[in-house]
């Protein structure tokens, strides 16, 4: 998951060599069907959860029983799915029907415990993260290169441990677009929360699909976007 090099520091005036580590990347295709359906380059683990997360927010499955096989050759992987398995000409969400509303003070603690967890960041700079949680604390956390990617990964643990996604929220370390609202309301997820903004796009995308966008999760505070009663004070 990291590298190290050798690279020039210059700091307050001073040049000096020092050994640094960096997150490493890996390129990766995906076909199903012998058709690519992804090229892309994520951290160089967790690939089985990339690809049935990919696939479910993506709008290809629902379950996990949808793939029927998964094979990998170097860095491709190929995927077979089930008759049950309708890829969607149109893959626009539905809206996610959820009763779920969350306290506040899960939202912050989510945003702590990411931090805290994040040893690949912390050692690089360099990558993102993606936590899914209930009201009882984060449940499962992964790092990635790729924003996408590392919510995908979540996604896809979730889904291989067959976990009820309308009763949990997801927590990403990065901005918010419209795109992955769409991939969250695919997977049924009711909250977001993100350390960074929301896109005007994603906020309105969010309000049609019945999904509560909370921002700039940090130091004690929250801007909530959208479905703001989903979100608990006291």
């Amino acid at each position: 998951m990291t590298g190290k090099l050798t690279i020039t520091r210059i700091k307050s005036g001073r040049i000096e060599e020092t050994e640094d580590t960096l997150a490493m990347e890996r390129e990766i295709s995906l076909d199903l069907h012998g058709k690519r359906i992804l090229c892309s380059t994520c951290s160089p683990a967790d690939f089985r959860e990339l690809v049935y997360g990919f696939l479910r927010s993506e709008g290809f499955i629902e379950a996990k029983d949808h793939v029927t096989s998964l094979r990998s050759a170097g860095n491709e992987f190929l995927v077979e799915l089930s008759g049950e398995a309708r890829p969607p000409v149109d893959r626009l969400p539905a809206r996610v029907e959820s009763g779920f509303t969350i306290p506040i003070t899960v939202l912050l603690a989510a945003a702590r415990e990411c931090r805290d967890r994040g040893i690949i960041f912390r050692e690089t700079g360099g990558t993102h993260t993606a936590a899914i949680g209930a009201d009882s604390g984060l449940i499962t956390l992964f790092e990635d290169v790729s924003r996408a990617h590392a919510l995908e990964k979540a996604v896809g643990d979730a889904l291989l441990r067959g976990l009820n996604l309308d009763d949990k929220f997801i927590f990403l370390s990065s901005r918010l677009s419209k795109v992955m609202v769409e991939k969250i309301a695919r997977c049924g997820i009711p909250i977001v929360g993100a350390v960074s903004a929301p896109t005007k796009q994603a906020v309105e995308s969010a309000e049609k699909l019945g999904i509560c966008v909370c921002g700039f999760i940090r130091d004690e505070r929250v801007n909530v976007y959208s479905q703001q009663w989903r979100v608990r004070i006291g």
